[in-house]
């Protein structure tokens, strides 16, 4: 299995593709909570038309040229202004959403790469946003050196250095 990482256009396809995602992922994680409306195709259209926000996304390659098919794996989407006041920092880079499609396949590879992207374009700080209930998204978030960073409403804060 090959992995790529790639930032993704925030075009319909693919807000249909990041919607489905989402929503499959939550559910996973919180079967209490009505998700459709805040993953909703539209909601993520709406947000990607600020120029602060990019979607990263893994895929599992398979085939050669031509033939060649990517399954997506995993999905972040990077903010870079208007983050939240609890993002403290010189240049800050925020992870607002961390999604993967089925048993975390390609989280830590995305994760990887956002972290690269902090450090290229010289971000002091990343700082991360997932459901308190999310354990696998956390875990991979650890151990690549995120620490608790406290709780706003539902969700938990982690912050690295970068």
């Amino acid at each position: 299995m090959s992995i790529i990482i790639k930032f993704i256009v925030a075009s319909e396809d693919n807000a249909h593709r990041v919607s489905k995602m989402a929503i499959d992922h939550y559910t996973r994680i919180d079967q209490q909570k009505d998700i459709h409306k805040e993953y909703s195709v539209s909601t993520f259209l709406n947000s990607a038309n600020s120029f602060t926000r990019e979607w990263l996304m893994s895929f599992n390659v398979t085939g050669e040229e031509e033939n060649r098919e990517e399954q997506p794996l995993a999905f972040m989407e990077l903010v870079s202004a208007n983050i939240p006041k609890e993002a403290e920092g010189g240049k800050p880079l925020y992870i607002e959403k961390s999604i993967y499609a089925t048993n975390g396949e390609g989280l830590k590879e995305v994760l990887n790469r956002a972290i690269e992207i902090a450090k290229q374009r010289r971000h002091d700080v990343l700082w991360a946003e997932i459901p308190r209930t999310d354990a696998k998204v956390k875990e991979v978030y650890e151990a690549l050196g995120f620490e608790d960073a406290g709780i706003t409403g539902d969700k938990q804060l982690l912050k690295k250095a970068v």
